[in-house]
């Protein structure tokens, strides 16, 4: 069932310790290029959760993880929808990924160590919400500031 009214999109912030995955796709999204965090589409009445469990399993390979809801972003697209974002952290249990059949390319990357903004996809959103959701939960305790 398709809506020409409304974009659902989980995006999955794969986390494990100080690394984030992250994905390139075979034919990008909205022909965009580089660096995604894994996404799609909601389909017909699955709850944002599901999609974000199916979506990091078909497309890395990752069926153990811990979920947290970390945001719904609300925008108007460019296709003139309004766009619903569930962004989610997964809390991997391993790094061992197999890329889904639409992806290119994955790979690890240390939260601090990410590739620049201009080599992320739709000018840097998904590292956008890495820095802005991920890089406190990923980093190690030792690094926490003393009083």
């Amino acid at each position: 069932m398709e809506c020409n009214t409304h974009t659902l999109v989980a995006h999955v912030a794969a986390l494990h310790h100080s690394s984030a995955l992250l994905l390139k796709y075979k034919l990008s999204p909205a022909n965009q290029q580089g660096w995604f965090l894994p996404n799609d589409d909601l389909h017909h009445l699955e709850h944002p959760e599901q999609a974000a469990r199916r979506i990091l399993k078909e497309q890395t390979g990752i069926d153990e993880a811990t979920l947290k809801l970390a945001e719904i972003e609300s925008f108007m697209g460019n296709n003139q929808t309004w766009h619903l974002i569930f962004d989610y952290l997964a809390f991997t249990r391993t790094m061992k990924t197999s890329p889904g059949s639409g992806v290119e390319e994955l790979r690890w990357f240390e939260i601090d160590k990410l590739p620049p903004l201009e080599d992320f996809a739709h000018h840097g959103w998904g590292r956008t919400v890495l820095v802005k959701h991920a890089l406190a939960k990923a980093q190690p305790l030792s690094t926490s500031r003393q009083s």
